[in-house]
């Protein structure tokens, strides 16, 4: 399922072209599902939940065989351990499966794992795009991860120097509440307007400039 519609792409590819327009700088604008593949961590969590069930079922076996006994009217001797043993699998079962929502996901992986991972992906994603590698060294990457709810914007050294690190703070954080009211693409066209508006005044247009990356924001796979 896309993140952005085609014209959601277009008003921002434009955004990009617009902010460039008075400025040397080059914008790159990319949104992934999520930034990493947390399945381990899945996983984990619904083994522990169906190691959890085992033992319940252990502390009140009594009760447990019993109940057995009058569904099946059996005293079979190995009836007891297999339904502990299904039991237990169906529960880490269930549960991973549940953590596969992102807000049980966000809650088991935490905030501080999350956010190392949109940080890697992002500076990764820098390197892939070519921000860093363009003639006065005034890239910037906005970079917008959904599962993790976070936004990292990277500005290359030949801008950044210039720039109040609380400025970039507040572009991402009006980027962060957009995006949480639904308004994403919106967010991200007003985010690329304020980054232009930056750029045009510390790094102006050269004689010579050419558009050096692509405009149009990239979609990255998840977990990619």
């Amino acid at each position: 399922m896309a993140l952005l519609t085609s014209d959601e792409k277009k008003r921002i590819s434009d955004a990009v072209v617009e902010a460039e327009a008075n400025t040397g700088g080059e914008i790159v604008t990319a949104v992934i599902p999520e930034s990493d593949d947390y399945a381990f961590r899945e996983l984990l969590f619904g083994t522990g939940a169906g190691i959890l069930a085992f033992i319940i079922l252990a502390l009140f076996i009594g009760p447990f065989g019993r109940f057995l006994d009058r569904l099946f009217w059996t005293e079979s001797t190995t009836l007891l351990p297999l339904a502990m043993g299904t039991v237990s699998l169906l529960t880490g079962a269930v549960f991973y499966f549940l953590f596969q929502i992102p807000a049980l996901d966000r809650f088991i992986v935490g905030r501080r794992t999350m956010a190392e991972a949109v940080n890697h992906r992002a500076l990764r994603h820098f390197v892939e795009s070519a921000a860093y590698d363009t003639v006065d060294r005034t890239g910037i990457l906005l970079f917008i991860s959904v599962l993790e709810r976070r936004v990292e914007l990277i500005a290359d050294k030949g801008i950044n120097a210039q720039v109040a690190p609380d400025t970039w703070d507040r572009i991402v954080s009006s980027l962060v509440r957009g995006i949480g009211e639904k308004r994403t693409a919106e967010a991200i066209v007003t985010a690329v307007k304020e980054i232009g508006t930056v750029l045009a005044e510390h790094v102006p247009p050269r004689p010579d400039d050419e558009n050096e990356l692509s405009d149009g924001p990239t979609e990255l796979g998840k977990g990619s």
